[in-house]
C-alpha cells in the first residue's frame, strides 16, 4: 500500500522546502530539492515503514538530498557562494559563511553517516541522543563520530568548533 504522497506534501511540504533553504543557501535549488524529495518518497513509498514518524522519515530524506545536491556541485570551494537572493536562517544557528565553511569541511572530509551526524549537532542544534535515535545509532555512536571528525579538521580550526 505505501504512503500518501500528497497528503505528506500538504502537511510537510513546508517544512521540508525550509529544510532545503537552510541548507542549499539558495531559493532556487531549495524548490528543485525539494520536488526531488517528493518524487523519492513517491517512487520508495511501497518501502515506508510506519514505525518511523513522517516528519523523521522526510527529515532524514530531505538532509540526504540536499547534502547530495552539495556533493555534485563538486568540491570546489567557489561552487559554495551565496545566490543572490538572499535566504533566511530558519532553522540553526550558524552564520553563512561558517556553515559554508562546515558544508565545504563535511564533504571534503566524511563518511555520509558523519556528515549527517554532524549537521544536525552543529546546524540543527540537535543533541548526539536525538540524532542517535533519528539515525538508528546509540548516543556514544554519535559522539565518537563527530569527535572523529573533530580531529580530523584540528590542523585548521574554523571559529565554529566549539559548538561541536
Amino acid at each position: 500500500m505505501g504512503i500518501d504522497v500528497e497528503a505528506l506534501y500538504r502537511r510537510y511540504g513546508d517544512m521540508v522546502l525550509g529544510r532545503c533553504r537552510s541548507i542549499l543557501r539558495s531559493d532556487a535549488e531549495a524548490q528543485d530539492a525539494c520536488q526531488e524529495v517528493f518524487l523519492k518518497v513517491h517512487r520508495y513509498r511501497h518501502t515506508f515503514r510506519n514505525e518511523a514518524k513522517p516528519s523523521t522519515y522526510l527529515f532524514r530524506v530531505t538532509t540526504t538530498v540536499c547534502l547530495n545536491r552539495i556533493r555534485s556541485r563538486g568540491r570546489r570551494k567557489e561552487d559554495l557562494v551565496d545566490d543572490p537572493t538572499p535566504v533566511p536562517v530558519v532553522d540553526g544557528h550558524l552564520n553563512r559563511t561558517d556553515l559554508r565553511e562546515v558544508v565545504s569541511l563535511l564533504m571534503d572530509e566524511a563518511d555520509e553517516k558523519t556528515q549527517l551526524c554532524v549537521l544536525h549537532h552543529v546546524v540543527d542544534g540537535m543533541t548526539h541522543a536525538e540524532i542517535g535515535k533519528m539515525m538508528g545509532l546509540s548516543g556514544a555512536a554519535i559522539r565518537k563520530r563527530i569527535a572523529t571528525f573533530k580531529k580530523k579538521i584540528m590542523a585548521n580550526p574554523p571559529s565554529w568548533l566549539g559548538d561541536l
